[in-house]
């Protein structure tokens, strides 16, 4: 059986964003999420990516 690997890509909140069991994560703070929920908070406006540039 083959392992299915998660892709995380590195966010920063743009707003106070809960996080499961009600947990809230202050803006400003960088999350490394997987790619569907980075996809999904990029879209709604509440992250940006925080990755470097190449060459970076």
């Amino acid at each position: 059986m083959t392992e299915v690997k998660t892709k995380y890509l590195p966010v920063r909140l743009l707003y106070d964003t809960w996080a499961t069991e009600g947990h809230r994560v202050p803006a400003g703070t960088l999350l490394d999420v997987p790619l569907d929920a980075a996809k999904f908070l990029i879209a709604k406006g509440k992250a940006e990516r925080a990755d470097p540039l190449p060459g970076e």
